[in-house]
């Protein structure tokens, strides 16, 4: 894989699992300033432990992983941060005890007030639960603060695991519209995804993911019947 000046992310036959069993084989993938890259799979193809590998919270066996020009494989996931990364983990995981805005300043060791207007002005929703405690929210709420408290880090690297999983359809249009505006920003972004029809919806290029083999996948991915084809453009 040939790297490019405005690649955020360039995985390399990357290896990566859980003690001897590894999940993902030889994976390449990358993702550009600005672009969203979809990675679709069922439930089970490893898409999570892709994503936690390129963040550090998986340990990748093989391979490169180039976030913003620096081989970041063999960091410490707090270190990737300082390289440009971010993560949303599927669910949020929020803290429930706390309220939403201590959420916020907790992820960046105590938010400014002109850093939390900055997400509030992305979400103008929040406005209105932000003393709210995080275990009294909806799944779109928390999926909200989850993205919010992960661009407090100001990422250009943006990585979403399953993000439309539970969300009622209106919410996740409103979800697209702000991965979209993201991309705007210059934000380059990794989402896994099960939800073809979201990962149609906000996504510039498609990758495959079946028992741990990544490979670039047609944007019509019905029209293969499923199958993972060799075609890079999903647009």
């Amino acid at each position: 894989m040939a790297k490019t000046s405005d690649e955020v992310l360039a995985v390399m036959a990357m290896d990566a699992g859980y003690g001897h069993v590894k999940v993902i084989r030889d994976a390449n993938l990358s993702v550009r300033a600005g672009e969203v890259v979809g990675l679709v799979g069922r439930n089970g193809a490893g898409k999570t432990t892709f994503i936690n590998a390129v963040s550090g919270l998986v340990k990748a066996s093989a391979g490169a992983v180039v976030v913003n020009g620096h081989d970041v494989a063999g960091m410490a996931a707090h270190k990737r941060v300082a390289a440009g990364l971010a993560i949303v983990p599927s669910g949020g995981r929020l803290f429930r005890s706390l309220t939403v805005e201590e959420n916020l300043s907790i992820g960046v060791k105590g938010a400014t007030a002109s850093q939390l207007e900055s997400v509030y002005a992305l979400f103008p929703e929040m406005r209105a639960f932000r003393a709210r405690y995080a275990g009294k929210l909806s799944g779109g709420e928390r999926q909200m603060v989850a993205i919010s408290r992960a661009l407090l880090l100001q990422p250009r690297l943006l990585l979403l695991d399953e993000p439309s999983e539970g969300l009622a359809p209106i919410v996740v249009l409103r979800l697209a519209e702000v991965i979209k505006s993201l991309c705007l920003r210059g934000i380059g972004i990794l989402l896994a995804e099960q939800n073809v029809k979201f990962t149609d919806l906000v996504c510039d290029r498609w990758y495959g993911i079946e028992k741990g083999d990544i490979a670039p996948v047609d944007a019509a991915l019905g029209q293969g019947g499923g199958r993972v084809v060799r075609v890079a453009a999903a647009h």
